[in-house]
């Protein structure tokens, strides 16, 4: 350390550590909330249903201008059929330590981190950890879980720098292979996204950890009424793509450089939200000796969210594309388009909500819907009946888990 850095060391440990001294500490319990679901599905081979049991805790404490977070998630998951299951997890959520001034913020730990501006599809969304368990059936932020980084956020007047550091790789947290979600049918030769694929009927699936870190940065800024942001990011891709070949599959992880873009503002009554990201490498399987490679792709999605009437009706609708830049026959569906959003309507002077999320393809037939009916007039208290409904062609999401249609009936309390 040389003399002039030891001369500023006391001014620093000072900015530091004084709010500390001269603050009381404040104790918060942020969030805690039990839920159960019961989930039948009349038309699934694997499974007649499943229940579900959910509890979470959050808390922070604060001193000056320190901040720690620590969550904890109690799972229980029954699965009854032709495929019996039981699991049971206890998991840390959040568990970080935060240091904040009038314009900056550093967060070291496990922390949600979610980049993105469009609803339940943010093309941009490529340093969360993907929870695929219940693969759709809960909205976009309950289906990511917290990631270990280090992050520095530096606010300006009409921006925000966003730095973001991963010191290791975590890969997405995947459903057991005997539950309905599991996203490989070795009995009948299936994949994800591929569809029939006789090669893996009976195959070994491989994990892989490959370890690595990543990392990005992001800048959104406002200005003429617009809320725009560019991104970049480095960074291997959570949810696993599979290698195969005679007897196996292997999960792999490729890397992946992100170039992201983001578009937001109000015009004629409405929020108009436009985002794009071109990934470098996309992870393909070739029909010519199943050879694997990657290609680079876009991702776009534009929307509008409205509130017609009285204020209180939500409609969100968004128009999605894919396409890889393929130059081989694949195995993989390399373009896709769909239309996708959510209908939010409330009842009865607030008591009742309905709801309806969707998804329709294009390019292809496929559909998700999941209308929903909340009861909510007994605070804390939120009781829903729903359905979550699959269909479509071989290759898309909802062909693939089109036998998997649910019936669900829910009880939620958060406090």
């Amino acid at each position: 350390m040389s003399p002039n850095q030891r001369r500023r060391l006391p001014a620093l440990l000072s900015t530091l550590l004084l709010p500390v001294a001269t603050s009381a500490a404040e104790l918060r319990l942020e969030q805690a909330s039990l839920a159960a679901e019961l989930d039948i599905a009349p038309r699934a081979e694997v499974a007649a249903g499943t229940l579900d049991l959910r509890g979470q805790l959050r808390s922070s404490l604060t001193l000056g201008a320190w901040e720690a977070v620590a969550g904890a998630r109690l799972e229980a998951r029954w699965q009854g059929g032709e495929n019996d299951l039981t699991a049971q997890r206890l998991d840390s959520e959040e568990l970080l330590l935060r240091w904040r001034n009038s314009d900056s913020r550093v967060t070291i730990g496990a922390q949600q981190l979610l980049w993105g501006r469009v609803y339940e599809l943010p093309p941009s969304d490529r340093l969360s950890r993907v929870d695929f368990r219940r693969l759709l059936l809960d909205p976009l932020s309950q289906r990511r879980l917290p990631v270990t980084a280090l992050r520095l956020e530096q606010f300006g007047t009409d921006y925000k720098l966003d730095a973001v550091w991963l010191p290791h790789f975590e890969p997405a947290r995947l459903p057991n292979a005997d539950s309905l979600w599991f996203p490989i049918d070795t009995e009948q030769g299936r994949v994800l996204g591929i569809g029939a694929m006789p090669l893996v009927r009976g195959a070994h699936i491989r994990p892989d950890d490959p370890g690595g870190h990543g990392g990005g940065l992001r800048l959104t800024a406002s200005g003429a009424g617009l809320d725009y942001g560019l991104s970049l990011q480095r960074s291997r891709q959570s949810l696993p793509y599979y290698r195969a070949s005679l007897g196996r599959l292997t999960a792999i992880y490729p890397y992946s450089t992100v170039l992201g873009a983001e578009l937001e503002g109000e015009w004629a009554a409405g929020c108009w939200r436009l985002e794009a990201a071109w990934s470098s490498d996309q992870p393909l399987t070739a029909w010519k000796r199943f050879r694997y490679h990657t290609v680079p792709a876009l991702d776009w999605v534009a929307g509008i969210e409205l509130h017609p009437g009285d204020g209180d009706t939500r409609v969100n609708l968004q128009l999605a594309g894919h396409r890889a830049d393929n130059r081989v026959a694949v195995l993989d569906r390399t373009e896709s388009y769909n239309l996708n959003g959510e209908l939010t309507q409330p009842l009865g002077h607030g008591r009742w909500r309905a709801n309806l999320r969707f998804l329709l393809g294009i390019d292809q037939p496929e559909h998700y819907l999941n209308p929903e009916i909340a009861w909510l007039g007994t605070p804390p208290h939120r009781i829903t009946l729903a359905a979550h409904l699959f269909g479509g062609a071989e290759q898309t999401v909802g062909g693939y888990y089109a036998r998997n249609d649910l019936i669900t009936l829910g009880w939620e309390v958060r406090f």
